[in-house]
């Protein structure tokens, strides 16, 4: 009966292919084959040159056993070469039959390179047996499984590439594009299986593929390197910001094939409580409604409260809005935090992913008017419509906090910031009070001389203003008095710094000048 052309199996890839040579023997051939000492494979080469040596020169020794000798050599030595300079060769040493092998294959975003790799060795080197193969060819698993000898010598083993990724703000390590690993439990899984990580250079994505004759045990491994790899993320209890691709829509919900994006590290803001001004009745709201919220929550949820929360921060330009969700980020630094800015919220579906995977954890969406504003009047009402589900579609015990902010209350959405059950408070950070502004003023001066200064004629100067207002008020009066200390000495700021530097912040655009600077921000 004739095979089809792409299996025919072809007699000089490794071994003939026999019933009497199984997998175990074909294997077992092979790793002693790779144990041999460098000088009994120096032997062999000698006894191959000999023996030609010895048919050009005609010496009587038997011609039958000198070809005999001369073959066996040649075929080791062949045999040998093959298995260590070729992919395909080193596959079928372990498992000769593993072109016949389905493959199971999935494919997720950059962002989880590192968490893949690492829970693939982590599950791959529990095994008994298991050989890691360092290589790179840009072709799908099942390629480097197919039996064709041509193909298999266009297949070297060669050192990958190795790309580096960040695991924390600071720390770096570099990753091979490509790793195998090759396992087998003589008990669990006596005809082993493959897995491998690899990185899809041309639109940046990951690859996770086993294969093994056993289905069910390829979909227990996988099942056991994504688990791995969500519990021991290198993201959790940082902060971090998604960067999308623009040309690519949302995500299943399974297989992440469709988003291509990336998570960035950001450093912990470090705004400590001494650092963040707050009048105190926004203080305890924020103290209540978040912070303790968290720190309890596992108590709360026991009296029926859901491990869910919103809150939305709301207020002129400038008045300390993103400053208190880096107080939060700083507090909460056993959550994981979910910084959504700008393009990022077009993917609010993949952004509240992340939120599920790495809770417990702090989603925070920044401008949520520029997307998510009333539907009468919102270009983007698929993506309002995203957020609304997503808001409603979490589980009672799923523990995650959104802290959202706008400049713009009046053009959020009323179905977000009326609804209790998705926006649990709004909370408005409007201009400091004169106490307020007085101890701003008192923490951004800290590192200069003032002796001169009267911070009361300042705090009375600044009526109105935002906290953006003062501190750019601040970096503009050093600059100013640091102008009469060009031979270097120490920086005397004086009463008149900041009055210049509050006439020239002011002087020219009119009121609406003023306004962008943070001047008189209310009506």
């Amino acid at each position: 009966m004739l095979k089809r052309r792409g299996q025919q199996r072809n007699p000089v890839l490794l071994l003939p292919t026999t019933k009497f040579m199984s997998d175990s023997f074909i294997r077992n051939f092979f790793e002693r084959l790779r144990a041999l000492p460098r000088a009994l494979v120096v032997l062999l080469g000698l006894i191959l040159g000999a023996g030609a040596l010895n048919l050009v020169l005609g010496s009587p020794v038997n011609l039958y056993l000198t070809v005999a000798v001369m073959l066996a050599a040649a075929l080791l030595l062949w045999l040998r070469f093959l298995d260590a300079n070729f992919t395909q060769h080193r596959i079928r040493a372990i498992f000769h039959s593993a072109d016949q092998w389905p493959v199971l294959t999935r494919t997720y975003p950059l962002y989880k390179w590192v968490d893949l790799y690492r829970a693939a060795e982590s599950i791959s080197r529990a095994y008994p047996f298991c050989q890691t193969l360092l290589t790179e060819h840009n072709m799908p698993l099942k390629y480097l499984l197919q039996e064709s000898f041509i193909e298999s010598l266009r297949m070297p083993l060669k050192p990958p590439t190795m790309m580096p990724r960040k695991i924390s703000p600071t720390e770096e390590i570099f990753l091979p594009a490509e790793t195998l690993w090759l396992v087998r439990d003589d008990n669990t899984l006596p005809r082993g299986a493959i897995v491998r990580v690899h990185l899809i250079s041309y639109n940046q994505m990951v690859q996770l593929e086993v294969a093994s004759a056993d289905a069910n045990a390829a979909t227990q491994i996988i099942d056991a390197v994504l688990n791995h790899a969500t519990v021991n993320s290198i993201y959790r209890h940082h902060i971090i910001s998604p960067v999308f691709q623009r040309q690519i829509k949302s995500s299943f919900r399974d297989d992440e094939g469709n988003v291509g994006f990336d998570l960035l590290f950001e450093p912990d803001p470090m705004v400590t409580d001494d650092k963040i001004i707050l009048d105190e009745s926004v203080r305890r709201v924020v103290e209540r409604t978040v912070i303790d919220f968290h720190t309890r929550r596992e108590e709360l949820m026991q009296y029926g409260l859901p491990g869910r929360r919103g809150v939305l921060f709301y207020g002129p330009p400038g008045t300390g809005k993103t400053y208190t969700c880096k107080y939060i980020a700083h507090k909460l630094s056993d959550a994981t935090t979910i910084i959504a800015t700008g393009h990022a919220l077009t993917q609010i579906k993949a952004v509240c992913d992340l939120a599920k995977m790495f809770q417990p954890s702090l989603v925070i969406l920044e401008d949520v008017d520029l997307m998510f504003s009333e539907r009468e009047v919102n270009p983007h009402a698929p993506l309002l419509g995203d957020l609304l589900d997503e808001l409603d579609g979490f589980q009672q015990n799923d523990e995650i906090i959104f802290v959202l902010t706008t400049n713009a209350i009046e053009r959020v959405e009323g179905a977000i910031k009326n609804r209790p059950g998705r926006i649990s408070q709004c909370i408005y950070l409007g201009p400091p009070t004169p106490k307020l502004r007085r101890e701003y003023l008192g923490v951004l001066l800290k590192p200069y001389n003032i002796a001169e200064v009267n911070l009361d004629h300042i705090v009375a100067e600044t009526e109105g203003v935002s906290q953006a207002f003062l501190k750019e008020m601040i970096f503009r009066a050093v600059q100013i008095s640091t102008e009469r200390n060009m031979d270097g000495e120490g920086v005397l700021m004086q009463q008149n710094d900041f009055s210049t530097a509050i006439r020239e912040m002011t002087a020219g655009g009119g009121r609406f000048g003023k306004r962008i600077i943070g001047f008189q921000v209310e009506p």
